[in-house]
């Protein structure tokens, strides 16, 4: 796909918390690891018109699917600045030392004062319905390939709650991340780039901010979202991205979907439409005798079905807006927003769902003809509304592209989520005032920035790390602990394998990694060089010391035998079991290897197997 041609413009917003020690506007813990609900408070939100009069298009979208919110509070880790039931305490100057840093490692202008806003946000995450943010940084720029790519904006902000569920109209939300201090990028317009090359750009964003060595690490602790267009197409926000490699997979995908989206509206006004009219009916007593189970669970449920004809649209709702996904499907997620389960259409194996009977006599009722789609929706509540939205989705995509905002799964698939938020939706925060910078601050803060993540890589190359491996410790919440090791003469294959691979692998066994201290790491790693322990024996060590924390390096050895064999011990194993009468030789390499697996280096075993034999 010749991205160039199709006009593809992009910007990144890349959202990373801080590690700080609280959070951003109280004393409340940053930590997130209290397990024990200790309050429950729940909110609705109302629609209030703002300064110029006008109700933001994304909060009326929220109006419409009139949802209650749940709020979890957790001890030490929730107060009332959280609950909105108290003004914000005075700003974190840790987190606010940590954002102007970035700033300045990404060549940024430092306003003399900042200003706290407030940023409308809709989706109940924010139990006041808005986010306190501070721009810290403006105008700067990332060296990229021989390119300056533009920084626009810097923003200091609170996170959001964490989402637990959603049922029945009912979201339920963490209160623990709320506040957590969070650094905002957002890129200038990327345009010249494939996708791959945006999501390059994006991680090496991210690599700068984990040289830091003050940003939280693991999944959920940063977010990526993309703005994406293209000559036919209009913006849309691709939004939370906790994977980087999802990135170019769903900037793909999207711009195969507007592509498509554009195909279709330009079929159906060479088929004379631009618009569908509101033609549905209910038609529960048509289904009465349905054998359809999928349509039994709809009617069973007490869901009032709505058919409705779309003119003209056979064939259209089994189109592929891209790999993987219809146009039905797209379909199908956007009334999904509304509290409906789906959706279930003409164009779909109706046989697989023995429902052809059913839309014979529904067809005959609508008087839709062969060319004609048909949709049956099963609605609960405000019976018809989420009928009528759809027609309204279908008519506004049929009339131009739409600015939207889209949520991006794990496999890179995108769904719709809601409509792009209006542009007017920041504030001045009246509770906090304005923060002066001094030009000495900052002259201090250039002289403590860290060195840059590139020399660093370079400089783990230089210990004989292979390119991805080098890579991988610089993404790892090991990587200070790493570097201090280096100092004391461990050795930097077998650290960087324990902290990349190792833990990895026991977290796959369900180990909880999390009570291994560095101090466990720094014996670990010294009865290696010691040679106390062969470097095969660590899975079996460290995961002992995982789920027996208490006791030391030297007591794992003991219990589970793993005392590396001197060399007269492991020639005395090998000399008898080579002595067998016939043995081949791989037998025999096996045969040892069973008896000293972990306490000897099998190259050491094949030599002296070799030798001997």
């Amino acid at each position: 796909m010749d991205y160039k041609k199709l006009g593809l413009k992009a910007g990144i917003e890349i959202h990373q918390q801080l590690d700080t020690r609280y959070k951003l506007f109280c004393k409340s813990s940053s930590g997130m690891r209290e397990k024990e609900v200790v309050g429950l408070i729940r909110r609705k939100q109302h629609p209030v018109a703002g300064e110029l009069g006008t109700v933001d298009i994304a909060m009326m979208h929220e109006m419409m699917r009139d949802r209650t919110f749940h709020y979890q509070l957790f001890p030490h880790e929730s107060c009332l600045v959280e609950t909105d039931e108290e003004p914000p305490h005075e700003l974190n100057l840790e987190a606010l030392e940590v954002a102007l840093k970035i700033a300045l490692m990404l060549n940024c202008t430092v306003p003399d004062e900042l200003q706290v806003m407030r940023k409308s946000i809709t989706d109940g995450s924010n139990t006041s319905a808005f986010q306190r943010t501070i721009v810290v940084g403006l105008d700067g720029f990332l060296k990229y390939r021989g390119k300056k790519v533009e920084i626009t904006y810097i923003n200091l902000e609170e996170d959001a709650a964490a989402i637990v569920g959603e049922e029945n109209g009912n979201v339920t939300y963490r209160l623990s991340r709320l506040g957590v201090p969070l650094i905002e990028i957002g890129t200038g317009l990327l345009q010249g780039f494939s996708p791959d090359e945006i999501q390059d750009i994006a991680f090496n964003i991210g690599m700068l901010l984990r040289s830091t060595g003050k940003v939280k690490r693991g999944i959920g602790t940063i977010r990526q979202d993309v703005n994406v267009s293209i000559k036919v197409g209009e913006r849309t926000e691709l939004k939370g991205m906790q994977d980087l490699w999802t990135m170019s997979k769903a900037i793909q995908n999207e711009v195969t979907r507007q592509l498509t989206m554009n195909d279709i509206r330009s079929e159906m006004r060479r088929k004379g439409v631009r618009r569908i009219r509101e033609n549905l009916m209910e038609v529960n007593s048509l289904l009465s005798n349905t054998h359809s189970k999928i349509l039994r669970q709809m009617l069973d449920s007490g869901a009032s079905v709505f058919a409705i004809k779309l003119n003209v649209f056979a064939g259209m709702l089994k189109r592929e807006v891209y790999p993987g996904k219809t146009l039905g499907k797209d379909l199908a997620e956007y009334v999904s927003a509304f509290g409906v389960k789906g959706i279930l259409h003409s164009d779909e194996d109706l046989a697989k769902y023995a429902a052809v009977e059913d839309f014979q006599r529904i067809r005959e009722h609508l008087h839709a003809g062969h060319k004609d789609a048909v949709v049956l929706i099963g609605e609960h509540k405000d019976k018809g509304k989420v009928s009528k939205l759809l027609i309204e989705r279908i008519n506004a995509f049929l009339e131009k592209p739409e600015r939207e905002t889209r949520a991006v799964g794990d496999d890179g698939h995108i769904r719709f989520n809601r409509p792009l938020p209006g542009a007017q939706r920041l504030y001045p925060e009246t509770d906090v005032i304005p923060l002066s910078i001094s030009k000495e601050w900052l002259k201090k803060l250039k002289k403590e920035l860290p060195e840059p993540w590139t020399k660093k890589l370079e400089k783990f190359k230089k210990m004989k790390l292979s390119d991805d491996l080098a890579k991988q410790i610089l993404r790892s919440e090991h990587m200070e602990t790493f570097e201090k090791f280096v100092k004391k003469r461990f050795q930097p294959i077998v650290m960087a394998n324990v902290f990349t691979n190792t833990l990895k692998d026991l977290q796959r066994q369900n180990v909880d990694v999390s009570n291994l201290t560095e101090k466990h790491f720094e014996e670990v790693f010294h009865s290696v060089s010691s040679k106390k322990v062969m470097k095969e024996a660590l899975p079996e060590i460290l995961k002992y010391l995982a789920e027996h924390p208490a006791d030391s390096v030297s007591v794992s050895i003991s219990k589970l035998n793993l005392k590396a064999l001197s060399k007269t011990e492991l020639v005395k194993i090998v000399k008898e079991v080579v002595s067998q009468p016939n043995i081949q030789f791989d037998k025999a390499v096996g045969l040892v290897m069973s008896q000293v697996r972990g306490r000897a280096d099998p190259q050491e075993v094949i030599r002296l197997v070799k030798k001997f034999k």
